[in-house]
């Protein structure tokens, strides 16, 4: 048994409860001792878990979760999110980013949106269809554009890679 020192240098004696049994002593030191642990462990299982990327959490993203992400970003007309986190990479080289983003410049207002159905095929594939509340500029006979409120009905094919779902677009 080690003696604590005081800071005035009086010793201190561990404390113990008058007429407690020395097992009883050493049974609380092991409570301590194992409540400590646990903490640590406890501790060190949330700073890994908050360590991961957000690729890894992303790859676990359902196909309904990453087709109501791409919505998102095309409601708020970010394409380079899409083009970098949601368009297929394996079309990437062929589809230059320059070229999605200038095709992506005449695109209609996406006012709001509602996925209707997600299907998981075999081979690393999917349907997705959504409903979409859109702004389309309908050219007018007399010159200019007019902007005709029309509700769109949008089938996208998806595919997964490593484990994630990408959207396969034409061009």
């Amino acid at each position: 048994m080690t003696r604590r020192v005081r800071i005035d240098g009086s010793r201190s004696r561990p404390a113990v409860r008058r007429g407690a049994q020395v097992g009883q002593v050493r049974a609380a030191g092991q409570v301590t001792s194992a409540f400590v642990a646990f903490a640590v462990l406890l501790g060190m299982t949330m700073a890994s878990a908050g360590c991961r990327s957000g690729a890894e959490i992303e790859s676990r993203e359902s196909l309904q979760e990453r087709a109501q992400k791409y919505l998102e970003l095309k409601q708020k007309r970010d394409w380079v999110a899409i083009y970098e986190g949601l368009l297929d990479p394996e079309l990437q080289p062929k589809l230059k980013r320059e070229v999605f983003l200038k095709r992506r410049e005449a695109a209609f207002d996406v006012l709001g949106f509602v996925v209707t159905s997600t299907k998981e095929e075999e081979g690393g594939t999917g349907k997705v269809v959504a409903k979409i509340d859109a702004m389309i500029p309908v050219l007018n006979p007399r010159g200019g554009t007019t902007m005709l409120r029309k509700e769109l009905e949008e089938p996208q094919q998806w595919v997964t890679r490593d484990g994630r779902w990408y959207i396969q677009l034409e061009s």
